[in-house]
């Protein structure tokens, strides 16, 4: 008998949009959204660099250079310099005064000249997305000391044992095994797990977590695989993926 697969919750791709001028702004905002993203628009550099620095993970950032207060290349280098790693592309209606290169040794994924067609932008987000998730892959399983998560069918066990894991509780470990061990702050997790926007305070993400180190740690007073960290949020620890 076919076993079925269980249903596997896969939030929203998020997208960073940051230009000076409003309606070019608006029509990327609109654009991604159809595609199907959750977008988070911007109109000078400091925003941009704060959002893509405190408010959780992005799947893409479009960046324009010429923003005021910070240009896109300084906002390159300094989300770069904090190991921010979300693909980014930038673009210039200034092609000849600017330098491509400079973006892309600064960490750009690609380029791309004003005007251009919002089809094309799309279609270059899709390539880079494809190009960075093929050498940043969740894994399908991770084992985290007794326990063997599988992604894919949203199963998991500590030997014969089944345990059961709440939504929450499997996007959580996926977010935090995509993360490959590096802290993930409350702010991210209430976007990327709970899909609740950054600026709003909640602690409920602790109960989640702490139900899910009662789950996969044998000691959850002494744990061992889901760590808090005082004052920022979680990380996974201790653990093996299994691609």
């Amino acid at each position: 008998m076919a076993v079925s697969k269980r249903k596997v919750c896969v939030p929203k791709p998020r997208a960073l949009v940051a230009d000076d001028e409003w309606h070019i702004v608006k029509t990327l905002e609109v654009t991604f959204v159809r595609a199907g993203y959750q977008v988070v628009a911007c109109t000078d550099g400091e925003e941009a660099a704060q959002e893509l620095l405190d408010d959780g993970h992005f799947d893409i950032a479009v960046l324009d250079v010429g923003m005021p207060k910070m240009d896109g290349y300084e906002v390159l280098r300094r989300i770069r310099r904090r190991g921010v790693k979300v693909p980014v592309i930038m673009v210039s209606g200034r092609i000849r005064e600017v330098d491509p290169i400079r973006g892309l040794n600064l960490g750009a994924d690609d380029f791309v000249a004003k005007p251009f067609s919002c089809r094309e932008l799309l279609a270059r987000s899709a390539a880079v997305r494809r190009r960075y998730e093929s050498t940043h892959a969740l894994p399908k399983k991770v084992r985290i000391g007794e326990v063997v998560a599988d992604f894919e069918v949203q199963e998991a066990r500590r030997g014969a044992k089944e345990l059961y894991l709440t939504p929450t509780e499997w996007r959580l470990l996926r977010h935090m095994a995509y993360r490959d061990g590096r802290v993930v702050s409350r702010a991210e997790c209430n976007v990327r797990v709970l899909r609740i926007p950054a600026s709003i305070r909640t602690r409920t993400m602790d109960r989640h977590a702490y139900a899910l180190r009662c789950k996969l740690d044998k000691d959850a007073k002494n744990p061992r695989h889901i760590l808090s960290v005082k004052g920022v949020g979680y990380r996974l620890n201790n653990f093996e993926c299994l691609r």
